[in-house]
């Protein structure tokens, strides 16, 4: 039996959601990327990598939720770098 994605299984509608929010929030407030702390460009296409994305702090691959967790936002290259880890210290992310 194959398994469902997580990309089109249960609560990604939630996920979705809560995405749309954060990205409001982010334009809204002018937040910066919580790995690096640059600022995010909200308008850039989805395949820029300094475009907007939501990264789950708890990586699905290591057994995250897809929903209710605190997303986070980052570049997709960010993101990217970042992968499934979850050893990062970034205390004064929320101070800048």
């Amino acid at each position: 039996m194959k398994q469902a994605s997580s990309r089109n299984g249960r609560g990604h509608r939630a996920y979705r959601r809560q995405q749309a929010a954060l990205k409001a929030r982010v334009k809204r407030l002018n937040l910066p990327c919580y790995w690096c702390g640059q600022p995010i460009d909200t308008d850039l296409p989805g395949t820029e990598r300094m475009s907007f994305t939501a990264d789950h702090p708890d990586a699905l691959a290591n057994g995250g939720r897809l929903v209710g967790q605190q997303l986070q936002p980052m570049h997709r290259s960010c993101n990217s770098r970042k992968g499934n880890r979850e050893d990062i210290d970034l205390e004064g992310w929320a101070a800048s």
